[in-house]
Parts: structure tokens; C-alpha cells; sequence
């Protein structure tokens, strides 16, 4: 159990970072955009509030969207492997997020014909996330069987999480 919690602590983290770096990423090329057009580059603080609020964003939808996505794919298809949980926890986040945000555009008031652009980036933001946080739980399962066996360290093992 602990050895589980540990597993997607780490993974929780790597997909915040990946989620933070992605707005970063993002503010980066608003800006670029705005000087090679002309237009005007916003505020002195437009950047960091963008970090900010992503970074806030992040913390909410790791236990909404991230675990449950990653936890759906971890439990069907732990015994077939790290590319079946990658692939079977791709299409759940996708669909959560999806349907978060369809709810918030249109609990929001977005005009209707946004919706489907709002609800394609969605997806496409939780992508990296959600493969990165899959790869570090089902990586970090791997080390924790393989490593006490290879070396007779008991610091890692798990018995009962070893399957």
C-alpha cells in the first residue's frame, strides 16, 4: 500500500510539473506571436499569473482527472505491461477532460460554437501529463519489483504488491 501511494506521489508530481511547463511553453509562444505581429504584449505580470493559475489548475485536477485516469489504466492493465497502461489511461483522462471542459464552457456561458475547440485543447493539455504520471507509476512499480530481488535489498519490496 505504501509502496503504491509512493508510486503515484511521484507520479502526481511529474504531471504537475509537465502541466506547469506546458503553460510556460504556452506563454512562450503568446509572445513570441505578439512581437513577430505587432500586437501588444500584455502586462509585466501576464506571464506569472498564467504560471500561477496553471500551476493551481494542476493541483486541482490531479486527484479529479490525473489519479483516476492513471489508476483506471494501472488496475486493467498492470499484468500486460507500461504501454497498455499508457494506452488505457490516455482515452480516460481524455474523456474527463473533455467532459470538465464542456462543463465549464458551458456552465461558463461560451458561445456554442467554441465548445468543441475548447473541449480539443483540453485533450490535447493532458496528454504529456497523463502519459508522463503512467510511465512514472508503472517505471517506478517496476523498479520496486526488480530491485530487491537483483540486489537483496528489502527497503523497496512490497509482497503483496509484487503481482
Amino acid at each position: 500500500m505504501v509502496a503504491a501511494v509512493v508510486r503515484h506521489l511521484a507520479g502526481m508530481a511529474a504531471a504537475w510539473l509537465v502541466f506547469v511547463a506546458e503553460a510556460v511553453v504556452g506563454y512562450l509562444g503568446l509572445l513570441a506571436y505578439a512581437l513577430a505581429s505587432g500586437s501588444g504584449l500584455g502586462g509585466p505580470l501576464a506571464g506569472p499569473m498564467l504560471v500561477l493559475i496553471a500551476a493551481v489548475l494542476g493541483v486541482v485536477l490531479l486527484p479529479l482527472l490525473f489519479l483516476p485516469a492513471v489508476a483506471v489504466g494501472d488496475a486493467a492493465g498492470r499484468d500486460r505491461g507500461t504501454g497498455r497502461v499508457v494506452a488505457l489511461s490516455v482515452p480516460v483522462a481524455v474523456v474527463l477532460a473533455v467532459g470538465y471542459a464542456v462543463g465549464g464552457a458551458i456552465a461558463t456561458g461560451v458561445s456554442a460554437g467554441y465548445v468543441p475547440l475548447v473541449a480539443a485543447i483540453a485533450a490535447l493539455v493532458v496528454l504529456a501529463p497523463v502519459v508522463l504520471y503512467a510511465l512514472t507509476v508503472s517505471g517506478l512499480g517496476w523498479v520496486a519489483r526488480r530491485v530487491p530481488r537483483r540486489w537483496g535489498g528489502t527497503a523497496i519490496a512490497v509482497p503483496a504488491e509484487a503481482s
